[in-house]
């Protein structure tokens, strides 16, 4: 794995005129039955943007910005509380991928980790998930992230502080696929003066 970065990289939330990009790296990043839709992604530019973030390369030449391309994502909505009131029981539901989002929720649930196939293998998905967790924290959005991932993710996602809690039996996936659920408590960083 390279971690070298590319040049002019930075981050930034997320608004509706990302909306095509988004889409178009959805579709890179997912098989048709486990990726958002347009009306889905413009649910959540529209209803919660603060718990989104791209990750772009300005086009640069000299002083001067051509333009910008987004590279990966991250798209989260508040999750309602499970039904018996457990923060500790609540995670990523069939209902809660759908056009829902509960803004009183203390949980942020995590939808889609994305960086476009050309940019992979550099550490740019830990750059983006470490800052979107950074941001949630000290903006003091929610008290934890909830996020469902395959299998073969869990290593990525332990690495970033997320835990393994177990395997997620709301949500099925297609050909057999396992998802399981991980949590990540969001501490606000105290600085000394």
């Amino acid at each position: 794995m390279s971690s070298s970065l590319p040049l002019h990289i930075y981050i930034r939330p997320l608004t509706i005129e990302d909306r095509d990009a988004s889409v178009e790296l959805e579709s890179q990043g997912f098989p048709p039955e486990e990726r958002a839709g347009k009306e889905k992604i413009e649910f959540r530019l529209k209803t919660c943007p603060e718990l989104s973030s791209g990750l772009f390369i300005r086009d640069v030449k000299g002083t001067e910005v051509l333009g910008e391309k987004l590279i990966g994502h991250i798209f989260g909505t508040k999750v309602p509380v499970a039904k018996n009131g457990s923060k500790d029981a609540t995670f990523i539901t069939n209902e809660s991928m759908r056009f829902t989002h509960d803004d009183a929720s203390p949980i942020v649930g995590v939808h889609s980790v994305v960086i476009d196939p050309q940019h992979q293998k550099k550490n740019l998905a830990t750059l983006l998930l470490t800052d979107y967790i950074q941001k949630l924290s000290n903006q003091e959005i929610g008290d934890r992230i909830v996020i469902i991932a395959h299998n073969e993710l869990v290593p990525f996602y332990e690495r970033v502080g997320f835990k393994l809690v177990g395997e997620n039996k709301e949500v099925v996936g297609k050909n057999g696929n396992v998802w399981c659920n991980l949590v990540r408590e969001l501490v606000k960083e105290e600085y000394e003066t």
